[in-house]
């Protein structure tokens, strides 16, 4: 069987797994694009484009990453042959569309940090060249892979505008997540958690209802996913930060650290936990496709740190 479009795979999708056809709709974007929001399984995601049609295909593939997620679904979107995303970058880098402008316009339309692109990899022979693209907003990354520069800035920059268009909500200024030393008032505290509560019964009511339909199973992630992460990252940012692991030139183990998950090209989100030590007890967070956070004394955490990548990275 011929590979299909994402549009095509999240039909059968539907077809095999017994679900109800997800549904589209469509608004005008600004500068003459559209928008197409699809829903599917209580699932939404978004994607956006020059014609409805590559806005249509880019929300089909983001939902389709997001679907792929759940527990018992990945074998059976493998079975629908889904196109990958290196074959959608390529239609979209066919259609000659500067994706580097379009990420560019779509971050100051949304209010959200200009993306940063550079080239981190270069490998294979002059004869047949490979390169790698990183870009960056905020804290997200993503890779574009071709045989020319050109390329990987663009596939790396549709990666990332599939990405950010599923969380521009987030990433805007008014909704992102400030640390306050200041205290709390009673009344807002009460009415966070409420609402936390209310999210909470919602995401559980929503998994119950996959389950009792019979459409998932109940095996949640493997131990050995955040291992497998990171032993297979790009093996230049790898390189990179076992140098900075096994130097010795480094005056404290905060500056080493800290260069190691900048080799990596992984932001992290440092803060200060209350507790009842003389010495601060620091929370450090990777900003990557992982859920990785750090608790110690100031003292030991980033010793720790180093001790992670040393072991998570091989």
């Amino acid at each position: 069987m011929d590979n299909k479009s994402a549009v095509s795979a999240l039909q059968e999708f539907c077809a095999k797994s017994k679900n109800i056809p997800p549904t589209y709709d469509f608004i005008d974007g600004e500068d003459g694009g559209y928008v197409c929001k699809v829903v599917l399984m209580e699932i939404e995601a978004y994607g956006n484009g020059r014609s409805k049609r590559d806005a249509k295909h880019l929300a089909a593939a983001n939902i389709l990453r997001k679907i792929r997620k759940l527990p018992g679904v990945g074998n059976l979107l493998d079975e629908c042959e889904t196109k990958s995303v290196g074959d959608l970058c390529e239609e979209l880098t066919n259609l000659n569309r500067d994706m580097l402008k379009e990420l560019r316009d779509y971050c100051v339309r949304h209010e959200m940090p200009l993306p940063t692109i550079e080239i981190v990899q270069q490998s294979g022979t002059p004869n047949a060249p490979e390169f790698v693209a990183c870009c960056t907003v905020a804290s997200i990354v993503r890779y574009g892979k071709s045989d020319k520069k050109k390329d990987a800035r663009q596939r790396a920059a549709i990666e990332m505008l599939a990405v950010i268009s599923n969380e521009a909500d987030n990433m805007r200024p008014e909704k992102m997540q400030v640390v306050s030393t200041k205290p709390t008032e009673a009344l807002d505290v009460d009415e966070t958690l409420e609402d936390l509560e209310m999210e909470r019964r919602k995401k559980f009511n929503t998994y119950r209802e996959l389950t009792d339909a019979g459409s998932v199973d109940n095996t949640g992630l493997r131990l050995c996913d955040r291992h497998n992460y990171f032993k297979n990252f790009y093996p230049a940012l790898k390189k990179a930060a076992f140098e900075v692991i096994r130097s010795d030139e480094y005056a404290s183990s905060k500056d080493k650290a800290l260069s190691v998950m900048s080799a990596l090209k992984i932001t992290p989100s440092i803060s200060t936990v209350e507790s009842s030590s003389m010495e601060p007890l620091l929370c450090i967070q990777l900003n990557c496709d992982f859920d990785v956070v750090f608790v110690a004394l100031e003292s030991k955490i980033f010793e720790e740190i180093i001790e992670y990548f040393g072991v998570m990275l091989i």
